[in-house]
């Protein structure tokens, strides 16, 4: 053995001895992003019923939700906790020993694009406890997609670069319904069993099919303004939905992949303690 061999055999060693010491990190971080899911499940359905909502139907706009409640502060810094535990966790899941080939390294990109992306949402949530009743109105999702894709247009080859981004976002969403349909999640997590594991199943299945759907949205609005040259038909999730419930059945559907958030919010929660903690493999 090299003793590169042997230094990442310690390394490796070292992460899987931190990983069990923290486990409930993991579990209490899932239980913090099944809220957050949830919470914009129900934005999703309000838009969808016509009552419209004046936050933003995303992660950032469950975050404004709560702090709008009357008890907004302690549910916030409940959040704000949990999420930098999942945060915390999902960088355990990037250095992890396992394979780093193939979907085995494809998922540890995932999981450090989640590492940034939960980071933003924690940064939000942080913010919104140091400056109560803040707006972030001037710097929502839909204008940071807007402003990427005019950016973008303006470069030589920029829209066939938005076109092909929006059609890995599409893949994206593929991949995840398909994950939900065969409930390929359940390889990341100790088989519950009984009326458990069914409603883990059922719920796991739906979830991740209404994720898959609203990556699905994101993406053919990106790839559509690039064809049309127009940066104004990009859209983040908020502006998809909204979008989507002018369309004719649009909104059933929008209603439907807001019950589906909502069921991907509760899988989160009663997953959480059944979650395996381990690098990802290509078994």
């Amino acid at each position: 053995m090299t003793r590169a061999d042997a230094i990442t055999d310690q390394a490796g060693d070292a992460a899987e001895e931190a990983a069990d010491k923290v486990e409930w990190v993991g579990r209490a971080g899932w239980i913090a992003k099944g809220i957050v899911y949830g919470l914009v499940g129900v934005l999703f359905v309000q838009i969808a019923l016509g009552g419209g909502s004046s936050k933003e139907a995303n992660q950032s706009g469950a975050v404004e939700a709560v702090a709008d409640s009357p008890v907004g502060f302690i549910l916030l810094t409940m959040m704000a906790g949990g999420l930098a535990l999942y945060i915390i966790w999902r960088m355990l899941t990037v250095v992890l020993p396992g394979d780093w080939t193939g979907m085995a390294l494809l998922e540890r990109i995932g999981y450090a694009v989640s590492v940034v992306v939960y980071s933003t949402l924690l940064i939000s949530v942080v913010g919104i406890l140091r400056s109560p009743g803040g707006s972030n109105s001037d710097s929502n999702e839909d204008r940071r997609v807007e402003g990427f894709v005019k950016d973008m247009l303006a470069m030589s080859a920029g829209r066939v670069i938005v076109i092909i981004l929006g059609l890995v976002i599409v893949g994206i969403g593929i991949a995840f319904a398909h994950k939900g349909w065969t409930r390929s999640f359940r390889d990341q997590m100790v088989d519950p069993a009984g009326i458990e594991g069914t409603a883990i199943d059922e719920l796991g299945r739906i979830g991740w099919i209404a994720r898959g759907m609203s990556m699905g949205l994101i993406g053919i609005f990106l790839a559509r303004a690039a064809w049309q040259f127009n940066a104004e038909e990009a859209a983040g999730l908020d502006d998809s939905v909204r979008q989507l419930t002018d369309k004719p059945g649009g909104a059933l559907l929008a209603g439907l992949v807001g019950l589906g958030f909502i069921c991907y919010g509760l899988f989160a929660a009663l997953s959480a303690r059944h979650r395996i903690l381990a690098g990802p493999t290509n078994d």
